[in-house]
C-alpha cells in the first residue's frame, strides 16, 4: 500500500528545500539541525505528534557560541566544532556604531564537520519517516514531487509510459537479471549512462565524482536500499547545503526501463541524484542545458575556478592556463571541460568525433620528457567520442598510458594541447578540500544608494589561502539573468576610530550574472568584504538574495554588520586608487576611472584644493545596455560640487549583458574650481549617507 504522507511531508517540505522550518507553536523559523525541537520555545513540533511517537516535552539544550549548533545539555563540548560548553553563556551580539543594527558573529566550520553535522540531521529525519512508514505499513511517496507530468516538465519524452518503484524496474540488457539494487558498488565513470535528458553538465560532474567514492558517500546520505523508499540526498544549491528527500519512483518506458540517467550494475546513486536535482529545480526538464561549474558546485559545494579558453577581448595566455591545469592535476582536483560556445562548426566536430556543445571530464595533463608536446586526457560521459590524432602515434600513446592507463572504451581519449584549445571553450576546476573551513551566509543586494549595506568582517590569524564566492540565488534554471554583481575586499584598521580601509589590501572583483569569485593569499590582519550590485536599484519584487561563501585554510570568525552606504564608497575609492586604473589630473582635480574590462565602471573625483570647490560636469554621449547608479533612465548627465580636500564616487555603471547587443558607454567631462558651492544634479541625499556623498580625506 502506498499513500501520500502529507502529514509528514508538509512538515518536512521546508526542511528539504529551505533549510528551515516554522514552529507551529511560536512561529519561530528554525534551522534544519534543530528539527523537531524549536530553538525558541523548546517544544517538539506538534504537527508531528499525530504521526510519530514523540512526547511533547521540552528538550534542554545549549547553543554553541562558535558554530551555533544546538547541543544536548549533557554534552560538555560542541559535537560539531569542539567548543567548550562553558563559553556558551557569552553574548556574541553587540551594537554597531550608534545605530540600532545588531552584528551577528559566527565561526567557520571545517568542511568535514559541516558534512558530519548535516549527515546527523539527515539520519534523524530518515528515522522519523521510516518509523512512520513501518508502523503504518506503507511506502513513502513524495507528494512534493509526485509521479506525474508536472514532475517531468515541458518537453517531448514520448518514451515515458509509467512511473515505477525501483523494485519493479527492469535491469539493463548487460546486467544480470537477479542482481540486487545497491546505492553504489565500486562505481566507475563508465557505469553512468545518460538518458534522454540534455543534462550532460550534471552527468559529466557525476562521472568525475564517481571516481571519488568518498565524495559520493557525502552526497548520498541514505547508504542502503530500503523497502520504504526513503532517500536523502545532500546538494549545495545557491551556495547553501540542502537535504533533499526523494522517494524511489522513477519515469520508465513500457519495457520497465529507466528513461533518464542510470548506472550499470543496478546502482541507484545516479537516478537518485538526478531526481533530487529535478525536485530542487521543479522538474526533470528543468535540468536541460548547463555547464560543468554548476554541476560541480551542486555536488561538492566547493569553490570553482572557471577558465575561459575563448576570451572575447584578451589574448589567451595558454602557458598560464597550462600551469594552472598541471597544478590542478597534481593536486587531484576535479576538472571539467566544455565544447560549447566555440566557432567550430558542427560538421567539423562530427568529422573529428568530438561532440559539440557538450561537457567532458578532464582526467590528466602531461608534457613529454625532452619534448615540448603537451597532451590532455579527456573523458566523454556518453562514452561515444572516438577522437584520433596523427600527432599521437603509438609510441607517444604508450608513454601517455604510463601517466593514466584509462581505456578508450570508457570514453577517454588523449588530445594534443593546441587541438584541445581549438575544440574546447572552457575549463572548470573544483577546489574541493575536506580539510579547509567554510562560512556560508545569506544576504541581499540593496535597492538604492541610501540603503544600508551588509559588511562581512573577519580576522585572518596568519597568512592563509582564502577563496571568496558570491552566488546569486537563481530560483529557476530557465531564467536568464542580466545583472552584474561585484564585491570589494579591504583590510580594515579597527583600532582607528574611523575604521580606515584599504591601507594594505584592496581588491575589487566583478562578474556578469550569478557567480563571482576570488582566490588568493591574505596576510594576517582584519578584513571587510562588501558585496554590491546596482542592478536591483529602483526595482520592486525582484529577487535580490545572494550567498557569501568564504573558504579558508584556517578557521575564521566572521561578524556581519550593517554599515552606511558611504562605507562601501570608502572601500571602492580605496580599491580604485590602489590598483592600476586610469588616473588623470587637471590642476587640483584628480580623476580615477576603472577599465572597461572589469565589467563595471567607477568614476572617482578628488579635489586637492584646500580652499576651492571642484565643479564637475559629465555628459554621457552613448549609453547602451548599461545601468547608471544615479539615474534609472538616460540621459545620464551629472553635475557635482566637491568640497576642498574631499573625494567622491561620482557614478557606477554596470553592463547589463543583454542578448540584444553589447554594452557601450561614451562620455566627456569638464571641471573647474570655484570659491562658491554650486547645485548637484541629480541631488545627493547626503543626510541619508548616499553612496555618492563626498568623503573627506
Amino acid at each position: 500500500m502506498a499513500v501520500n504522507l502529507f502529514d509528514i511531508q508538509s512538515n518536512l517540505q521546508s526542511l528539504s528545500i529551505n533549510d528551515e522550518w516554522s514552529c507551529s507553536k511560536c512561529s519561530f523559523n528554525n534551522p534544519l539541525m534543530a528539527y523537531p525541537c524549536c530553538e525558541m520555545c523548546e517544544q517538539v513540533d506538534s504537527r508531528l505528534l499525530q504521526g510519530f511517537s514523540i512526547t511533547n516535552q521540552s528538550v534542554p539544550t545549549w547553543e554553541c557560541p562558535r558554530c551555533t549548533l544546538k547541543n544536548l545539555t549533557i554534552s560538555e563540548q560542541c559535537t560539531a566544532c569542539g567548543e567548550s560548553k562553558s563559553k556558551s553563556n557569552k553574548n556574541e551580539t553587540t551594537l554597531v556604531n550608534s545605530s540600532t543594527s545588531l552584528s551577528q558573529t559566527c565561526t567557520s566550520l571545517s568542511v568535514r564537520n559541516r558534512r558530519r553535522r548535516d549527515e546527523s540531521d539527515a539520519e534523524n529525519i530518515f528515522q522519523h519517516i521510516t518509523t512512520y512508514c513501518i508502523e503504518n505499513k506503507i511506502h513513502f511517496v513524495d507528494d512534493q514531487f509526485v509521479p506525474s507530468d508536472r514532475s517531468i516538465g515541458i518537453g517531448s519524452f514520448d518514451n515515458i509510459s509509467q512511473w515505477l518503484r525501483i523494485s519493479d524496474v527492469a535491469p539493463l540488457p548487460d546486467d544480470p537479471p537477479n542482481l540486487p539494487w545497491t546505492i553504489f558498488s565500486s562505481p566507475q565513470p563508465s557505469d553512468i549512462q545518460q538518458g534522454v535528458l540534455g543534462d550532460c553538465w550534471l552527468v559529466a560532474a557525476l562521472a568525475l565524482i564517481s571516481e571519488r567514492p568518498r565524495l559520493l558517500e557525502h552526497i548520498l546520505l541514505t547508504k542502503q536500499i530500503n523497502s520504504q523508499g526513503v532517500y536523502l540526498v545532500r546538494i549545495c544549491h545557491n551556495g547553501l547545503w540542502k537535504t533533499i528527500i526523494v522517494d524511489d519512483c522513477f519515469p520508465c518506458t513500457k519495457h520497465k526501463r529507466l528513461v533518464f540517467t542510470q548506472a550499470k550494475r543496478r546502482q541507484l546513486f545516479v537516478p537518485l541524484i538526478e531526481k533530487a536535482c529535478a525536485k530542487l529545480f521543479g522538474s526533470y526538464s528543468s535540468l536541460k542545458s548547463g555547464n560543468m561549474l554548476e554541476g560541480l558546485q551542486l555536488l561538492t559545494g566547493a569553490p570553482c575556478d572557471y577558465i575561459d579558453l575563448k576570451p572575447s577581448k584578451n589574448l589567451l595566455e595558454s602557458d598560464i592556463v597550462w600551469a594552472k591545469l598541471l597544478s590542478a592535476c597534481e593536486s587531484k582536483l576535479l576538472i571539467g571541460a566544455s565544447t560549447s560556445g566555440t566557432n567550430v562548426s558542427r560538421d567539423e566536430y562530427a568529422r573529428v568525433n568530438i561532440r559539440g556543445n557538450h561537457a567532458f571530464s578532464l582526467l590528466a595533463a602531461h608534457a613529454l620528457v625532452n619534448d615540448t608536446s603537451r597532451f590532455v586526457l579527456i573523458r566523454d560521459p556518453h562514452s561515444r567520442s572516438r577522437y584520433t590524432e596523427d600527432l599521437i602515434t603509438e609510441p607517444i600513446l604508450e608513454q601517455l598510458r604510463l601517466v593514466n592507463p584509462t581505456h578508450r572504451s570508457t570514453g577517454a581519449f588523449w588530445i594534443s594541447w593546441p587541438r584541445f584549445l581549438h575544440y574546447f571553450s572552457s575549463i572548470t576546476i573544483s577546489c574541493y578540500n575536506s580539510n579547509h573551513f567554510d562560512i556560508r551566509q545569506q544576504g541581499q543586494f540593496t535597492e538604492s544608494a541610501t540603503q544600508p549595506i551588509s559588511a562581512y568582517c573577519f580576522h585572518v590569524p596568519e597568512t592563509s589561502l582564502i577563496n571568496i564566492s558570491l552566488l546569486y540565488h537563481r530560483h529557476s534554471r530557465t531564467t536568464h539573468s542580466t545583472h552584474t554583481q561585484s564585491f570589494v575586499l579591504c583590510d580594515i584598521d579597527e583600532s582607528d576610530s574611523f575604521n580606515s580601509v584599504g591601507k594594505r589590501e584592496s581588491i575589487l572583483v566583478c562578474r556578469h550574472r550569478r557567480y563571482t569569485y576570488w582566490t588568493g593569499l591574505l596576510r594576517a590582519g582584519s578584513y571587510v568584504l562588501v558585496p554590491f550590485s546596482i542592478s536591483f536599484w529602483g526595482t520592486t519584487g525582484k529577487n535580490r538574495d545572494y550567498t557569501v561563501v568564504i573558504h579558508s585554510s584556517v578557521q575564521l570568525d566572521l561578524t556581519i554588520k550593517n554599515k552606511r552606504p558611504t562605507f562601501l564608497a570608502d572601500c571602492l575609492i580605496a580599491a580604485v586608487m590602489k590598483t592600476n586604473h586610469m588616473k588623470k589630473q587637471e590642476n587640483d582635480g584628480v580623476f580615477y576611472i576603472t577599465s572597461s574590462k572589469l565589467g563595471l565602471k567607477l568614476f572617482i573625483a578628488e579635489n586637492l584644493s584646500r580652499k576651492n570647490y571642484l565643479n564637475l560636469d559629465i555628459d554621457v554621449l552613448i549609453a547602451e545596455n548599461v545601468r547608471h547608479s544615479r539615474f534609472s533612465q538616460p540621459p545620464f548627465h551629472t553635475r557635482d560640487c566637491i568640497p576642498p580636500r574631499y573625494r567622491q564616487l561620482v557614478f557606477i555603471t554596470e553592463w547589463t549583458d543583454k542578448r540584444s547587443g553589447s554594452a557601450q558607454l561614451s562620455y566627456s567631462y569638464s571641471c573647474k574650481h570655484d570659491t562658491q558651492m554650486s547645485n548637484t544634479i541629480p541631488p545627493i541625499k547626503t543626510v541619508r549617507h548616499d553612496l555618492h556623498s563626498p568623503r573627506a580625506f
